[in-house]
């Protein structure tokens, strides 16, 4: 394992792996739909009989069914432990489990436990000591500076999150330590990475959809504060102008001490023109989503993306004004804050 990895669980995960003690507090709680398999069973890349077989599901495999979603008499369903999301015939499985909703108008877990962001503890809302904690903390974390940054494509991340959905997979529940342990030392086009480690890509914000947004609900990490510059700037990024984000991956901008020229219209201004931009910052495995890459069958309240790996925080962010800008030549490019500096 890579040392900015190591430095992203924090003391506490490390020590419960060494001692085998449980982690306190998993606090974050899921009630997913459930459904097992009645036989051996194709997991379909589409709903349709003749579609690519994803992956198998043997007799008694336990399935989330993801997102309770359903489609020509297929339920679209993801391993507990492994990916890809696929789809199985309805005829396939059993309902084992329907998360039942509670009706409840005010969500316990929204609320707002700090008066402002800079009162916000490294845990967010979580309770401390918690995994939880440890997850909020490690969203904060910034990858170690005195290590190059791997320059990574889009591919890079088509195959990145092949190996997630083999070693950890993808929706709910949020990662152990142990499991951030399973995403290290990854082979890419340039170099070997591992979740945490210092990261850049060379891309375009994404036109056409809504992706590039404030986080307006409020999250945990940041106290579940509503204003916009208390939270995330979720950016869409593609590898090409045209692309849509179901082609692409989410990188963010964390509040804290965000740079004052990165704005929204900022991001919204290099969206409309199509301007290159080259994104810095860690590398981070956003499991607790699903990969929704499918048009035909977007997954509703999550990200459309191709990908849960992200570049998060985001650490630098520069925008190309030349023909052609080097990604490993940072002198093309220009600095988002210092861009909007000489505009004022």
């Amino acid at each position: 394992m890579q040392l900015g990895s190591v430095h992203r669980f924090g003391v506490l995960a490390v020590t419960a792996l060494v001692l085998g003690m449980p982690l306190a507090g998993m606090c974050q709680s899921y009630d997913v739909d459930l459904v097992q398999s009645v036989r051996d069973a194709p997991v379909r890349s589409h709903p349709a009989a003749n579609a690519e077989t994803a992956f198998t599901a043997t007799k008694g495999t336990t399935l989330v069914w993801a997102a309770h979603m359903d489609s020509s008499g297929f339920y679209r369903v993801v391993r507990q432990d492994k990916g890809p999301v696929g789809w199985i015939d309805a005829n396939d499985v059993r309902i084992t489990h329907e998360h039942k909703d509670s009706g409840a108008a005010d969500d316990p877990d929204s609320h707002v436990c700090a008066a402002t962001l800079d009162a916000c503890p490294a845990h967010g809302c979580a309770k401390e000591d918690s995994w939880e904690a440890e997850a909020n903390a490690m969203k904060r974390t910034r990858p170690e500076s005195s290590k190059a940054a791997v320059l990574l494509t889009f591919e890079d991340l088509k195959s990145l999150q092949k190996r997630a959905d083999e070693k950890v997979g993808q929706g709910p529940y949020d990662l152990t330590p142990h499991g951030y342990q399973k995403l290290t030392d990854l082979t890419v086009s340039n170099g070997i990475v591992s979740e945490g480690d210092r990261v850049r890509i060379v891309a375009y914000i994404a036109k056409g959809q809504d992706g590039l947004h404030v986080n307006k609900a409020g999250e945990s990490v940041n106290c579940n504060l509503k204003k916009p510059s208390d939270n995330d700037f979720h950016i869409p990024v593609v590898a090409a102008p045209d692309d849509t984000e179901f082609q692409g991956i989410v990188v963010e901008m964390i509040p804290q001490a965000r740079p004052n020229a990165w704005t929204m219209d900022a991001l919204k201004e290099i969206q409309a023109k199509g301007t290159q931009v080259l994104v810095e910052g860690g590398l981070s495995y956003d499991k607790v989503h699903y990969v929704s890459d499918d048009p035909d069958h977007p997954f509703k309240d999550e990200p459309d993306r191709m990908s849960l790996w992200e570049i998060h925080p985001i650490t630098d962010f520069r925008v190309c004004r030349l023909d052609h800008c080097d990604p490993n030549r940072l002198s093309d490019w220009t600095a988002l804050e210092a861009e909007q500096s000489a505009h004022d």
